[in-house]
């Protein structure tokens, strides 16, 4: 095997000069640091990262959700039962293991308000908006990809 390293010098626009290391078949070294998981997932600029970052967010907030809904609907379904795991949950909010009243219409709201907010609009067009309609489009990203990180 040839071993042999050229130089290939190409002249760009304006009086550039490009400087390539290799074997004269594309093979050169290209170095590139490794992204930590921060960097990757956490502020990534792809738009099918930001989609999936959409997506995990709404599916646990859409479980939140349903928790929520699970708790007001038992105490709906049994109202003379008492549940004494949901005074351990809830504290002085279901004394003796009974939702206060207050607090069930308050579990009802934050039922409602995540669903619509965090799962429906949130999850679910951030997710089909940064996942789906860049390659509808043919765009390689979205046309300001950073402002679209700063979104999620």
């Amino acid at each position: 095997m040839d071993n042999d390293q050229t130089i290939h010098v190409h002249e760009g626009a304006a009086g550039t000069h490009e400087v390539f290391h290799g074997d004269g078949h594309g093979n050169g070294h290209h170095h590139h640091h490794k992204q930590s998981f921060i960097t990757k997932y956490i502020f990534s600029q792809d738009h099918k990262t930001i989609g999936k970052q959409f997506l995990i967010t709404g599916i646990i907030w859409a479980m939140i959700g349903a928790f929520f809904s699970v708790v007001f609907r038992l105490q709906l379904g049994f109202p003379d039962a008492s549940f004494p795991l949901l005074e351990n949950l809830f504290g002085h909010w279901a004394k003796g293991g009974k939702l206060d009243p207050e607090f069930y219409y308050a579990l009802i709201t934050m039922h409602g308000t995540i669903l619509v907010f965090f799962v429906l609009t949130a999850g679910l067009s951030g997710t089909f908006a940064n996942l789906l309609i860049p390659l509808q489009v043919g765009a390689r990203d979205m046309a300001s990809p950073f402002m679209n990180m700063l979104s999620y």
